[in-house]
């Protein structure tokens, strides 16, 4: 999937009603010369898509497509307004357990969006789903990696 990262920081400029680069930067926590590297070298690490998407509960798949709907479910944009000024801490503690499990290889655009369609289907409310999603993904784990370090897949381990 072919990337083009100026558009996402306009939508993060639209979505974020900010008036230009260097506000969408100290969003990012970057400098201005960093946002414009990476406009112009073609890549941006993903953490700084997903913190800005977490902000302002903008959908992660939009702001890489500009594809489906600007804001993400409801219950998303909910969950980060309780939160409230502790939603930074725990989003750098969750960006920097994701890049240790990475392995520091950050994650494509591709993968992005599958991991939020994954949570979409894991966060719902029909557990028949989030049991079949659980198996198959159990199943496709062990045919990567032999040893079963999923578990099972019952429905009482639907509980997300």
């Amino acid at each position: 999937m072919q990337v083009n990262y100026a558009d996402i920081i306009e939508r993060m400029k639209e979505s974020g009603k900010l008036k230009n680069d260097s506000a969408v930067a100290r969003v990012l926590g970057v400098t201005p010369q960093a946002l414009s590297n990476y406009k112009k070298r073609g890549r941006m690490p993903t953490n700084l898509i997903i913190r800005f998407a977490s902000i302002y509960a903008i959908s992660v798949d939009w702001l890489l497509t500009g594809k489906g709907g600007m804001h993400g479910s409801t219950a998303d944009g909910s969950r980060f307004a309780m939160a409230g000024e502790d939603s930074a801490s725990y989003l750098n503690q969750a960006e920097n357990e994701l890049e240790a499990a990475l392995g520091g290889n950050p994650l494509g655009p591709d993968e992005i969006i599958y991991i939020g369609k994954l949570l979409k289907v894991l966060r719902s409310n029909n557990e028949s789903t989030v049991t079949a999603l659980k198996c198959s993904v159990d199943a496709f784990l062990k045919s990567v990696e032999p040893v079963d370090i999923a578990g099972g897949c019952s429905s009482s381990a639907t509980n997300v």
